[in-house]
């Protein structure tokens, strides 16, 4: 039996942990590997030897970042020292690494992948940076410091043609949403039973809690007998009894529609087929840069702005979104008001087996055979 493999591995958030979770667990199917890393609490189940714990650097946001940066820098730091141990000839065993894997957050795996590409350690990058969206010049930046990057959307590879030949390739593998999440029966539909996601981060539940359960008492009013689940796996005190916590999207099905925060979470929704209002709000600072930089996208919802890539511009959104103000009144007319289905494109994101196709990527830098 052949030595396992050794993989440096790194994730920021809970999303890129749960990511990088999958895409080990895939993984497996090729041969035996020894993971260490930036690791959160889905890889630290599998086994991944904890190099800098995902929560030290868990946190969004320019003005959240500042705040964090002492605790940032210690696990960048301890992910850089992790990367010279493993480069160059002279690094053997369990300190060495055949490849390093670096799942979304750019700001902090950019220089990663850089720094351990010029120590001789091939990268494969999981997520594309939304360069489609705001500073595509990464572009080159990009190819400079991988060798390959396995793309959630299929529009994404195309913004990579222009990247000059080398070992560099842009993938599609697409989105392991699409496995996590059956199609719901819409006969199982209660029509009193609705959905709040406001996070589950600290900042998260500051911002959107309040208005989302003011929201839903209003909702109430008009609509009597109404009731919530909240989902987030650390729900907060003090609940409305007409509020019930559960840990995931999964428990959600039978809802009539959801008011949800932006991010990864409205995709499974989409999936699930759950109508839904999106609203956001962050930090002012960070609110303000976002309108300077970002200038090629015009929403914030995942489904409206796949369905702006789709068209090639600007349509009318598929979902109600609200950013920075969210008005309580306006948040439960949008939620009475929603449709029994939403029409969201999800081709963008491909069929099943995300993560096997990822892993197999993978699997060919660190020289493991392909499964059958």
């Amino acid at each position: 039996m052949s030595a396992p493999r050794r993989l440096l591995i790194s994730a920021a958030e809970a999303s890129g942990d749960r990511l990088a979770a999958e895409l080990l667990v895939a993984l497996q199917a090729h041969g035996p590997v020894q993971a260490r890393g930036l690791a959160g609490p889905r890889m630290r189940e599998l086994g991944v030897e904890v190099v800098a714990r995902a929560e030290e650097v868990n946190v969004m946001g320019v003005a959240e970042v500042l705040r964090h940066l002492p605790r940032i820098r210690r696990a960048r730091a301890a992910m850089q020292a992790a990367i010279d141990q493993a480069g160059g000839d002279q690094a053997g065993g369990d300190q060495g690494a055949d490849a390093l894997v670096v799942v979304d957050a750019p700001d902090l795996h950019l220089p990663l992948a850089a720094r351990a590409r010029a120590r001789g350690i091939p990268v494969i990058g999981v997520v594309s940076p939304q360069v489609w969206a705001w500073r595509r010049s990464r572009v080159h930046r990009i190819a400079a410091s991988m060798d390959r990057l396995c793309c959630l959307f299929s529009f994404e590879p195309a913004v990579y043609a222009d990247t000059p030949a080398g070992g560099f390739q842009a993938v599609w593998t697409g989105h392991p949403v699409v496995d996590r999440l059956p199609r719901r029966d819409p006969a199982t539909v209660d029509p009193d039973l609705w959905a709040l996601l406001p996070g589950s981060r600290a900042q998260e539940l500051r911002r959107h809690l309040g208005p989302f359960l003011q929201a839903a008492a209003l909702l109430r009013q008009q609509r009597q007998g109404a009731r919530f689940l909240l989902a987030s796996p650390s729900p907060p005190p003090g609940l409305p009894t007409w509020v019930q916590a559960v840990p995931s999207v999964q428990e959600l099905s039978a809802c009539r529609g959801a008011l949800t925060k932006s991010g990864t979470v409205t995709l499974e929704l989409a999936v699930l087929g759950l109508p839904m209002v999106v609203a956001h709000r962050v930090h002012p600072l960070t609110y303000a840069l976002g309108r300077l930089l970002v200038r090629q996208v015009h929403h914030v919802a995942l489904p409206n702005v796949l369905a702006d890539q789709a068209a090639g511009h600007k349509v009318d959104p598929v979902v109600p979104e609200h950013l920075q103000h969210l008005h309580p009144p306006a948040l439960a007319q949008e939620l009475l008001a929603l449709p029994p289905v939403q029409p969201v494109d999800l081709s963008p994101l491909g069929p099943p087996g995300a993560a096997a196709r990822a892993a197999a990527v993978v699997a060919q830098v660190l020289g493991l055979p392909a499964t059958g």
